[in-house]
C-alpha cells in the first residue's frame, strides 16, 4: 500500500530545504562578494554558508525522491527509510514525520 500522506510530508519537507539551501547559498556569494575588499572572515562565513547550503541541496533532492518513492507499492518502504534518515540527518521534522508514516504504510500493506 503506498503512502499519500508520508509522501506528501518528505516532498514538503524536501521542497522546504531546497528552497533553504538556495537562501544559503545566495547569502554565501553576498558574503563572499562584500569581503572581498576587506580584511574580514567574510570569505569563511560564506564557505561555512555554502559547504550547508549544499548539503541541504542533497538532503532536499533525496527527500523528494524518498516521497517519490512513497508513491509506489514496491518502494514504499525505501521511501520511507530514506525519508525518516534524511530528516534524521537534516533535523527536518515534516522528512521525519513523512518517513515514518512511510514505514508504518508499509507494513499494512
Amino acid at each position: 500500500m503506498e503512502s499519500k500522506t508520508g509522501s506528501v510530508l518528505s516532498l514538503i519537507g524536501g521542497i522546504l530545504w531546497l528552497v533553504i539551501s538556495i537562501a544559503l547559498i545566495v547569502a554565501a556569494l553576498v558574503a563572499v562578494i562584500m569581503s572581498a575588499d576587506s580584511e574580514s572572515n567574510g570569505i569563511i562565513l560564506g564557505v561555512i554558508l555554502l559547504v550547508i547550503g549544499v548539503l541541504f541541496v542533497i538532503y532536499g533532492a533525496l527527500g523528494v525522491k524518498a516521497g517519490k518513492w512513497m508513491k509506489e507499492k514496491s518502494t514504499v518502504k525505501k521511501g520511507g527509510l530514506t525519508a525518516l534518515i534524511v530528516g534524521i540527518l537534516g533535523l527536518n521534522i515534516l522528512t521525519i514525520i513523512g518517513g515514518i508514516l512511510g514505514l508504518a504504510d508499509s507494513k499494512k500493506g
